[in-house]
This record gives structure tokens, sequence and C-alpha cells, in this order.
């Protein structure tokens, strides 16, 4: 039996935040978001997401609350926006945290409004409008 040699990828988080600038000059833009939900797409969430600000993100973007949640743990304040909520999310702990939350229907912005009103703070919402 054979066995496949182990395989190590390191993570230059230099060339991450290099490659932020680089895309910011380029595109001649002064927000840009970075993207870093599952786990960075295994580049590791919270080091990608330092890098990414580093190098001039002044958004996050992650698929879920815990993925947002897990970012401001580790003491990182800048705008995040996650889109992707379980149908029975509360959204109360996102809002007390300052996440941005896409809502996908009126039922889910009326929760996320719910939700606000019960912590006693103004939700940021992002809208996903088909437009057809």
């Amino acid at each position: 039996m054979s066995h496949s040699p182990l395989r190590v990828v390191q993570v230059n988080t230099s060339a991450i935040a290099h490659n932020v600038a680089q895309i910011k000059e380029i595109a001649q833009v002064d927000d840009l978001m970075a993207i870093v939900k599952a786990n960075a797409y295994g580049h590791g969430m919270v080091e990608s997401a330092r890098a990414a600000l580093t190098g001039g993100a002044t958004w996050l973007g992650v698929a879920d609350i815990d993925e947002a949640r897990a970012l401001r743990a580790a003491g990182i304040s800048a705008p995040i926006l996650c889109w992707i909520h379980a149908p029975d999310e509360t959204f109360d702990e996102a809002i007390v945290e300052n996440i941005t939350l896409g809502a996908v229907s009126e039922a889910q912005l009326g929760a996320i409004a719910q939700a606000g009103a019960r912590v006693g703070v103004t939700p940021k919402v992002h809208l996903k409008v088909d437009t057809g």
C-alpha cells in the first residue's frame, strides 16, 4: 500500500495584501470587498481578512453569521456582509455585532427588522433583488 506524500501549503499574507492593493489600483475604486467565506477558501479566514484589510479592502464578505462572528471575535471591526441565513435565524447577535445582513425575501427582511427591535439597534441590510 502506497501513501501519498504529505502536502503543505504556505499562505503568503503579504501577497494577499499586495494583490488587494493592485486590484484597487487597477479598478480605481475606493471601496473593495474581500470575500473570506469558507475559511478564505482554505487560506485561513482571519489571517486572510487581516491581510486583505492591510492591502486596502474596506469590507469583508462571508457566507454566514458564524463566520462573521468569528471575525468579530478575532478583533476585526471592518464592515462585514454575510448573505446566507438559516430559515430560523434570529439575527440578534449579528445586529449587535454590527454585521450587515443580506436579505433575499420580505420575510427575511421582516425577521431582521424584528431582531433589530428586540436588541434596540437599527440593522444594516443589503437587499438582494432579482431584477429579471
